[in-house]
């Protein structure tokens, strides 16, 4: 194998056991996300008897893109601890949302939400609400301070929603990796955090 090969294998392997480890020490001692409803739909941590619905969902809401391979296996050690899952009245899942922690989020007291989505079926329903509801007590109630979020600065269908919802920008860069400018957010659970609509907010970076 050539050294290049080798080395990204190496960095990746690496970059893995970081994501595993640094996840499934910070939730050691969390209680799974707590049973709620809202209608007839049930909300509750991300079980491993659902999670190939999760990612399944996941993946129809990405054009047929899985979830990567150490995500996967976080979600299947730690899942009903770190994800969030909406059933219908059949117990099937229709809404999803995975959250985890970076070394930043870390440092800041932080969780990041990664992916939060409702199948089309079902969506306005307040089931996306709900979905983050749930994380916010759940995540809270473990001493988290509030949740980040990465969006491209072109994806205006995810990015004002989550405006008004009270994430601020803190930070705009340039992924390397995809060529893509590319927005940091956070929103903390009391300070920011809102349920109802609000006037769209600005598109640069805050203080």
């Amino acid at each position: 194998m050539a050294f290049p090969a080798l080395t990204r294998y190496l960095r990746v392997g690496l970059a893995s056991a970081g994501l595993l480890g640094r996840n499934l020490i910070q939730v050691r001692g969390y209680r799974a996300v707590p049973l709620r409803c809202h209608g007839a739909y049930r909300l509750c941590g991300m079980q491993r008897a659902y999670l190939t619905q999760a990612l399944a969902l996941y993946a129809e809401l990405h054009d047929g893109k899985p979830l990567d391979l150490p995500r996967r296996w976080l979600y299947r050690l730690a899942g009903e601890r770190l994800g969030v899952v909406a059933l219908d009245i059949e117990g099937r899942v229709v809404g999803a949302a995975f959250y985890g922690f970076t070394p930043r989020d870390l440092s800041e007291g932080r969780v990041h939400s990664s992916f939060s989505g409702v199948h089309p079926a079902h969506r306005g329903r307040g089931l996306a609400t709900e979905l983050r509801r749930s994380a916010i007590l759940h995540f809270r109630d473990h001493g988290v301070r509030g949740y980040s979020a990465r969006i491209t600065a072109d994806n205006i269908a995810s990015l004002k929603p989550s405006l008004r919802l009270g994430f601020r920008i803190v930070e705009r860069y340039h992924d390397a990796a995809t060529g893509e400018q590319r927005f940091y957010l956070v929103c903390d659970f009391d300070d920011d955090y809102r349920e109802a609509a609000a006037p769209d907010a600005s598109l640069e970076p805050g203080p």
